[in-house]
């Protein structure tokens, strides 16, 4: 694989890395990040035996593959930096959310093949799931090559780009909406009696439990639900509260909002 620069060093860049460290995808000395905290460089040097530099272009030159890990709003000034260094001879991955293949081809040149992804935070512990999107001039090498880093912290899809909004939503943000219930969950729990670290522990537990049985068995998960619901029992008491206080519409309203703020963010 060739060298890879990542511009944006944060927990996501941080993920990838390790990922493809410790599947040898490539070694520490091929890969360089571009960062602005000089904190962050010397824990990347330190942790990962990567180079890093607080200079942008000096990160893209001579690395083939260019990963973009910055916050959205930053990628003016960021495309400023780096774009006289990319051209078609490179392969741009971007992570960032609502920012389309064409408005980053618009400025770094249609040549360019660019490779949009949205992976999520369960990345950070190899568990990720990752969706990826080529530009106009991303092939299928591309595209594989792509897949292959992306794979090294977990699964991968590929869609249409028109959906990565809408993937966005819902596996991009989508850990934070299941971390606030297991929240809920687990102050409800202490309302109740339970110690703290047990009431977290059983919450988390049984989330991590149902994503695997709803993995693993090929049922659907209404079909899931409805075989633990008793009639008149404890479970179908507490789904008529969920339902009597609108949580489908809710979770319809909220991924909305994230779907509708990564088109924002895309500008």
């Amino acid at each position: 694989m060739e060298k890879i620069a990542f511009i944006g060093a944060g927990n996501m860049a941080e993920a990838l890395i390790r990922g493809m460290i410790s599947n040898r995808l490539v070694s520490p000395e091929e890969i360089i990040a571009g960062e602005i905290d000089a904190g962050r460089r010397g824990f990347l040097r330190r942790e990962l035996g990567i180079r890093v530099t607080g200079d942008n272009r000096e990160a893209v030159e001579g690395s083939g593959i260019v990963v973009l890990a910055v916050k959205p709003q930053d990628l003016e000034t960021v495309l400023g930096e780096i774009g006289e260094g990319i051209g078609g001879g490179n392969l741009l991955i971007s992570i960032l959310a609502g920012v389309s293949t064409r408005r980053l081809e618009a400025e770094l040149g249609p040549e360019v093949p660019v490779v949009r992804a949205m992976p999520n935070t369960p990345a950070l512990v190899g568990a990720g799931v990752s969706v990826i999107s080529p530009g106009r001039a991303a092939g299928e090498d591309a595209l594989a090559t792509a897949r292959t880093i992306l794979e090294a912290v977990g699964e991968v899809r590929v869609l249409e780009e028109e959906l990565l909004d809408a993937v966005t939503a819902l596996s991009g943000s989508g850990p934070a909406y299941l971390l606030l219930f297991i929240e809920a969950m687990a102050r409800a729990g202490e309302r109740m009696g339970l110690p703290r670290e047990e009431a977290v522990s059983l919450a988390a537990r049984t989330l991590s439990g149902t994503g695997r049985l709803l993995q693993t068995s090929g049922r659907e998960a209404g079909e899931l639900r409805r075989q633990v619901t008793s009639p008149g029992g404890t479970t179908e008491a507490a789904l008529k509260v969920f339902e009597e206080q609108g949580l489908e519409r809710i979770v319809a309203e909220a991924m909305a909002a994230a779907r509708d703020r990564s088109g924002e963010l895309g500008g």
